[in-house]
């Protein structure tokens, strides 16, 4: 009856960490760039008695534990924006800044707007880590999908080019970490960052004037809501249970 409380505790604990997963996914389902969670769960062994000839220990069920919780990055649905720097990712591929401390961080959130000195920059104020500056005076501002970036400024009879977005990809890209505001980390687990432009081999073209929104389907969170918590009140059954059942033992002692 002890291993059953235990059993039963530890299934709660992982159920409750599945719902709060789920109710994350639905609660950035209009979120542009966000990539949905998934939790991995594993068994608890546990080394049960020798069997009677001695020469093996068989293993037991000992509940579960979360192993780890993934990022999905399937992608999501495009939605136009009218914005001219707003830029969706059509494929594989992440747009790379430099965050506040110096570090790199990356996202497929292509929100973006111009700073004070011209620089493009998300929605956190966070420039890319090769940056494009648009002149102030520059009209008619067009992304290629391949990332080039080009406007007609005052004087000027042709078109110029002002810079060129460039894409990073990795090996592994389920290795990367979350750490908030649809931002990534790298990980060694995903392998050297690969750069490129838009288009080129293993790399996603860009389009103009969208975002990719959330790539989370609200009748499979629903469905695997509805199974969690189920799981959770059947764990909640058995403790309660195991409780019951050890209140009457203890009785009986008396």
């Amino acid at each position: 009856m002890i291993d059953a409380l235990y059993i039963s505790a530890s299934g709660l604990r992982s159920g409750q960490k599945q719902i709060d997963v789920i109710s994350n996914n639905v609660a950035n389902m209009n979120t542009p760039g966000f990539k949905r969670g998934r939790v991995n769960f594993v068994e608890v062994a546990s080394a049960g008695v020798a069997a009677a000839t001695g020469s093996q220990i068989e293993s037991t069920g000992n509940g579960t534990r979360i192993h780890s919780t993934t990022t999905m990055f399937g992608e999501g649905e495009l939605r136009a924006t009218q914005n001219p720097l707003d830029l969706a990712i059509l494929g594989a591929g992440f747009f790379e800044f430099e965050a506040e401390d110096g570090t790199l961080v990356y996202s497929r959130d292509g929100q973006f707007r111009l700073d004070a000195e011209g620089q493009l920059v998300n929605v956190q104020g966070l420039r890319l880590s090769r940056p494009v500056q648009i002149p102030a005076d520059a009209t008619q501002v067009r992304i290629a999908p391949n990332g080039e970036v080009t406007a007609q400024l005052a004087g000027q009879a042709e078109r110029t080019l002002l810079g060129v977005i460039e894409l990073t990809a990795f090996a592994a890209s389920d290795a990367l970490v979350a750490i908030g505001d649809n931002r990534f980390t790298a990980t060694e687990a995903a392998g050297a960052p690969a750069y490129g432009r838009p288009g080129d081999t293993g790399f996603g073209k860009v389009q103009q004037g969208y975002v990719e929104m959330a790539n989370v389907e609200m009748v499979e969170e629903m469905t695997a809501l509805v199974l969690a918590q189920r799981a959770y009140q059947l764990n909640a059954r058995v403790l309660q249970a195991s409780d019951q059942i050890l209140e009457t033992i203890n009785n009986l002692r008396r």
